[in-house]
């Protein structure tokens, strides 16, 4: 983040915080939400770094209401069961975890038994799970109370599926690939983030950064802005222009034939985008 240019531009720290534009990649996040909020289902949200995974999760998850647990420990190749019953038990009653794996398995299961609405289990960066963890949460959904199983949904999301490689836990669950904004969605998120209050990139500019190769992820969209914004400052432009976008960027005129196959390529990339949908 570059704090210093986005000062000189009028902007706060963060301009791309708050509420964010509607996408197809965060409503399909969110009907699988709310499926483990309403149906206590297993869900895996994937997609690459900065495909805004987390921001699409907290939203629905928001959203649908749901009593969220999430485990504490940062390190998430070293997360175990333990910790996710010790989450658990803190989150959903207040209650203090108990000492010894036996008797914690069964104080989340009484936990979870007599909750007023079954939580959901909320694991970002779930790409680095131990197996082992992965299998657990398996267990986890099996675990009945009084006839009645499962007990809460789980909601995972990261870079890949880390059920891929363990079919008793990939069968068992769903899941939706975040596969990157379309030039529509990341122009209107550049005029909410940067255009909001004032103009400070032409129109045309900010269509060329929605088109660019940063325009397909939010964290590359927002580098990318920084440094159009730095590069105006440096030609002495109230707004960023066309021009700049292309110099700050590296992106070359587009020739006629070349700008026909890049509208081909955007059109299949709908087109598979309504397919997944």
């Amino acid at each position: 983040m570059d704090y210093l240019t986005r000062r000189n531009w009028g902007l706060p720290p963060d301009p791309w915080a708050g509420p964010g534009v509607p996408t197809a990649d965060a409503a399909r996040a969110a009907l699988l939400v709310r499926a483990a909020a309403e149906a206590q289902a297993m869900a895996w949200i994937t997609g690459p770094r900065g495909s805004g995974k987390t921001v699409a999760v907290r939203g629905a998850l928001a959203e649908a209401g749901a009593e969220t647990v999430e485990p504490l420990r940062l390190d998430r190749e070293r997360l175990r069961m333990g910790d996710v019953l010790s989450a658990i038990v803190r989150d959903v009653s207040g209650e203090r975890p108990r000492q010894s794996a036996e008797a914690r398995a069964g104080q989340a299961r009484r936990i979870l038994g007599q909750a007023a609405r079954p939580p959901v289990l909320w694991i970002d960066e779930a790409h680095a799970l131990h197996p082992a963890t992965v299998r657990g949460l398996k267990r986890l959904r099996e675990l009945a109370w009084k006839g009645r199983a499962p007990l809460l949904g789980i909601v995972l999301s990261g870079q890949r599926d880390a059920s891929e490689r363990i079919p008793e836990v990939g069968l068992r669950s769903d899941r939706a690939e975040l596969i990157g904004l379309t030039p529509d969605e990341a122009s209107a998120a550049v005029c909410r983030a940067l255009n909001g209050d004032r103009m400070r990139i032409e129109p045309d500019a900010v269509r060329l950064v929605a088109e660019s190769p940063a325009g397909r992820n939010w964290l590359d969209l927002q580098s990318a802005c920084d440094a159009v914004l730095a590069a105006a400052s440096a030609a002495g432009e109230a707004r960023a222009s066309a021009g700049t976008v292309r110099r700050a960027l590296g992106l070359r005129e587009r020739a006629p034939a070349a700008a026909a196959s890049e509208e081909a390529l955007l059109a299949h990339v709908e087109a598979r985008r309504e397919a997944a949908a």
